[in-house]
């Protein structure tokens, strides 16, 4: 079991599961009359304990891809990398520190729509609800993506001055686009090492930063 501070037991290594899964309750809403959320009752006795836990996600991808490809015409050419992955799921730790409405820390702007009022329906709970302070699939997300990791487009002067046999101009980017339905900065980032199969957890996680480089290159 692997836990992170103030959030209990997250991830559980069990036979037959896949590694590193995510281990917790289901939600299956916020009860419009107290405003607390509600879980699914699986051991069928009534009531909200630990036996109602199980596996709410897997951090594994179904598979994983990338291309690449080089492209010319006449002088100019361009150099392309696309990478992504399908089928895995992230946990958004830091959605739970920004809508967890238990401490004196900012919260995002998500919680203008929690529960205030008896009869209001939605997804958000009380504020300060204990009900919320557990491990759930409410934090579970998508984390399939496809980003346009590297692209290279440059273009070769042959002999442009005495002296100057070839000059290379070009500008490169990385992390360019991610297209993806995580709503994190990030689907390809991780808050752990992945030592023993910890994967897929964002908390807190700095993104992959863009970069734009522009160069020359000159043969003499």
């Amino acid at each position: 079991r692997i836990g992170i501070e103030g959030m209990g037991d997250l991830v559980r290594f069990s036979a037959g599961q896949p590694i590193g899964s995510f281990f917790g309750y289901q939600m299956e809403g916020v009860n419009p009359q107290t405003g607390d959320i509600v879980y699914k009752d699986l051991d069928g006795n009534g009531e909200f304990n630990t036996a109602d836990r199980t596996f709410i996600g897997d951090p594994n991808p179904d598979f994983t891809f990338g291309f690449t490809n080089n492209f010319t015409y006449k002088n100019w050419y361009m150099d392309v990398q696309i990478t992504g992955s399908q089928g895995n799921d992230i946990y958004n730790a830091s959605r739970f520190e920004l809508e967890l409405m238990n401490d004196f820390k900012n919260q995002s702007t998500v919680v203008l729509n929690r529960w205030t009022t008896p009869g209001q329906i939605t997804n958000v709970p009380r504020a300060n609800s204990s009900s919320a302070m557990v491990i759930s699939d409410r934090f579970i997300e998508d984390g399939s993506f496809i980003k346009l990791k590297a692209a290279t487009l440059g273009y070769n002067f042959n002999n442009p001055f005495k002296g100057l046999n070839k000059l290379n101009v070009y500008v490169t980017g990385q992390n360019l686009v991610t297209w993806t339905d995580y709503s994190g900065f990030d689907p390809e980032v991780n808050a752990f090492s992945t030592t023993n199969g910890v994967l897929g957890i964002d908390y807190g996680t700095y993104p992959q930063v863009r970069t734009v480089i522009f160069g020359l290159k000159a043969n003499f």
